[in-house]
């Protein structure tokens, strides 16, 4: 018995190697390709960020982005941010994947690779933020854009997941 007790808590205080994340990845994507990929993730309920460095409130709410992949992925939830920093800009680039892995964006991350009027012309904005909430089915059910209420996404990923 003593020596149960004693294996128990060697193990115990053996140190356990936390899972390390998979690196935080920032691919170049044109709005075109988003677009093929958001429809073949029927199935799946999708939240796109749209943010960028240069963006205040964008940095602000993303924390909560980030929470809500980690609370509802294993419901089916799908996050992709999408940053529309210029992609030819080399320090941009670097501000945008510092800022993605010190918020630990450990989803689908893409800088779009297209000029600002043609995704400002396609979501018919200036800038972000925006969000999109995509059904299972790949229906467009909600949007939000300049001021984003985060308590409202989470109520309607939630209800859109339940679906």
């Amino acid at each position: 018995m003593r020596s149960t007790l004693a294996l128990v808590a060697a193990l115990l205080a053996y140190p356990i190697a936390a899972e390390t994340p998979p690196p935080v990845r920032l691919d170049a994507e044109s709005y075109a390709e988003l677009a093929t990929e958001l429809k073949g993730l029927k199935g799946k309920v999708v939240l796109v960020d749209v943010w960028g460095t240069f963006c205040a409130p964008c940095k602000e709410k993303f924390p909560k982005v980030v929470a809500l992949h980690e609370k509802y992925a294993r419901q089916g939830l799908v996050v992709i941010s999408v940053s529309v920093d210029p992609p030819d800009d080399a320090d941009a680039l670097e501000a945008a994947r510092t800022f993605l892995t010190s918020r630990q964006a450990n989803f689908r991350n893409v800088i779009l690779t297209d000029h600002a009027k043609v995704w400002q012309e396609k979501w018919k904005v200036i800038g972000p933020p925006l969000l999109f909430l995509f059904d299972r089915e790949g229906r467009l059910v909600a949007r939000w854009d300049d001021k984003v209420d985060m308590a409202d996404v989470e109520k309607r990923v939630g209800a859109t997941l339940a679906e």
